[in-house]
């Protein structure tokens, strides 16, 4: 077997917004297992801080055996059947979310699918959203749209909203537009993306195409050619980033970006790369990432990292017409939901209810 036959047979599964701005794929990888890792520093940086020894995946994940009267050991039944957590990614400013999605964990089947909501998505912000803008004296940052009070880009909601506001706005904001309730935010910063690729030595992917462009304002200069390969943190960015020579521009962007974030998780959950990488993963998620997930809540998910299987995860964009503005498809919409939060096969209910027609 050649070389190039062997890196190919290494690859993992695929599944199928302005600019990412410096950042993506790492948040799926970091999210899924943002609790566990929280876990690990915990270890890592606190109880072991005075110790040589740094614990082996298999004690922290086993932990609760040998800490019973731990104020983090919790019973099954104290974690949710559904767990969803709001992912954003920030611009520069950190005043817009341009990268957004929702990673929902089911405790029983443990199953991890995630939703995409391109950014550039077209919204209403809620009543009670803009009753507290109006209360704050922000009623100067209530967006208009077509004569439409509140009508926005979801992206845009995030810097409406305020210091203090934002992360509660835009969970409230794909609340409403999934129809879903969202137990966790996480918001990572542009520089997370590279710094996590390279804190696990990089990932080997196939890039479809070759891909030139630049944009000086930006400090963006993409030049990456066709093939399987090696990315670093700087070709993994540039990769993620790409939208120019795509037809579909952000919509093919965001599902390069989720074949990468499965290559990603593969390497993150690779025993090699967790035995010798997870102090400077570890320690880059913690210091880098907002969220609302306490060590306490993070501690109780640790038990299912060995459950997580990448090739089972399933990712979709929430169906829709692109343009200046996206609307999505509501139908469509509400559809993805029920299959990759509440895994409802809305096919079998279809065929049901045509059947039961059929027989009246």
């Amino acid at each position: 077997m050649t070389e190039k036959n062997k890196l190919k047979k290494k690859k993992r599964g695929t599944t199928g917004g302005r600019l990412i701005r410096r950042f993506v794929a790492i948040v799926v990888s970091t999210v899924l297992l943002y609790s566990m890792f929280a876990a690990v520093g915990v270890v890592i940086y606190g109880v072991t801080r005075n110790s040589e020894k740094v614990p082996t995946v298999a004690e922290v994940t086993n932990s609760d055996e040998k800490t019973e009267n731990s104020q983090a050991q919790t019973d099954d039944e104290d974690i949710k059947k559904i767990t969803n957590v709001a992912v954003f990614g920030s611009d520069k400013g950190g005043t817009r979310t341009d990268v957004m999605f929702v990673v929902s964990f089911n405790s029983e089947t443990k199953e991890i699918n995630i939703l995409s909501i391109p950014r550039d998505t077209k919204v209403k912000m809620t009543d009670e959203m803009i009753a507290s803008l109006e209360e704050r004296k922000r009623s100067g940052f209530i967006p208009y749209h077509d004569g439409q009070k509140g009508v926005c880009k979801i992206n845009e909601v995030h810097a409406y909203a305020g210091d203090g506001y934002r992360n509660e706005f835009s969970m409230m904001m794909v609340e409403d537009l999934l129809g879903i309730k969202l137990d966790y935010y996480v918001k990572f910063t542009p520089d997370t993306f590279k710094t996590v690729v390279d804190s696990i030595c990089g990932v080997d992917f196939e890039v479809a195409t070759d891909m030139k462009y630049s944009d000086p304002e930006q400090g963006l200069y993409i030049n990456l050619k066709a093939g399987y390969q090696h990315l670093d943190g700087d070709k993994a960015e540039q990769l993620v980033r790409y939208r120019d020579g795509y037809a579909a521009k952000d919509l093919k962007r965001i599902t390069v970006q989720q074949d990468f974030i499965k290559a990603l998780m593969q390497k993150v959950l690779s025993t090699d790369t967790l035995l010798t990488n997870i102090q400077p993963l570890t320690k880059t998620v913690i210091s880098t990432v907002e969220t609302n997930i306490s060590i306490m809540d993070a501690l109780k998910y640790v038990k299912y990292v060995n459950y997580i299987d990448v090739d089972n995860v399933k990712m979709e964009t929430i169906p829709g017409v692109g343009g200046s503005y996206f609307k999505h498809d509501k139908e469509g919409t509400a559809d993805a939901v029920a299959r990759l939060i509440y895994r409802i096969d809305t096919q079998e209910i279809s065929k049901d209810n045509d059947n039961e027609n059929t027989n009246e």
